[in-house]
């Protein structure tokens, strides 16, 4: 495992008089056997109990809780998984499972959308289009979708802002 960078970030916080604190962990690894490196997050919450201990409350993929302390990390959440390019986990495999173009999953251009980080609207124009046009292999159809309409581009600038939020220190702020 190489890791290329990581970051970290604590808070207190009290919810209904009780004391909180949020430790959230952002990385950009590279693990052997993958082709790239990718971006992960996530974090534990612990509570601070009356007698000093700390509990752990939760922990992994608290992203909802992770934006809710911190949304300036919205962007590395955005690209959790997604490899150095920005690009998404099977993002052309997965792509044609959310477009219900698989023997297992009708369409949900929600899940699509969240997939390729576009509109629901979007998610389902780009469904049709490829539907249309690319019906016998729909992996490389939405690898040529994905390319021609720029996708690739807006992922690869949403890596560079992760990048950012990882490689820039406190003071720099």
């Amino acid at each position: 495992m190489t890791l290329l960078a990581a970051k970290e970030w604590n808070k207190m916080f009290y919810e209904n008089g009780q004391k909180y604190r949020i430790q959230v962990r952002a990385e950009l690894v590279h693990r052997e056997g993958n082709s790239n490196a990718y971006f992960a997050i996530g974090g534990d919450i612990f509570r601070h109990a009356k007698n000093g201990r700390k509990v752990w409350e939760s922990g992994g993929c608290i992203h909802k809780d992770i934006i809710k302390h911190f949304p300036e990390l919205q962007p590395l959440v955005d690209i959790h998984l997604a490899d150095e390019e920005g690009v998404p986990m099977h993002a052309y495999a997965n792509a044609a499972y959310w477009a219900g173009q698989t023997k297992w999953q009708a369409l949900d251009a929600e899940m699509l959308g969240k997939h390729l980080r576009i509109s629901k609207d979007e998610a389902n124009r780009l469904t049709t289009l490829v539907n249309s046009y690319y019906p016998e292999n729909y992996e490389n159809a939405w690898r040529n979708i994905c390319y021609h309409f720029e996708l690739t581009k807006q992922w690869k600038h949403q890596a560079l802002e992760a990048k950012a939020l990882l490689y820039t220190t406190e003071e720099a702020k």
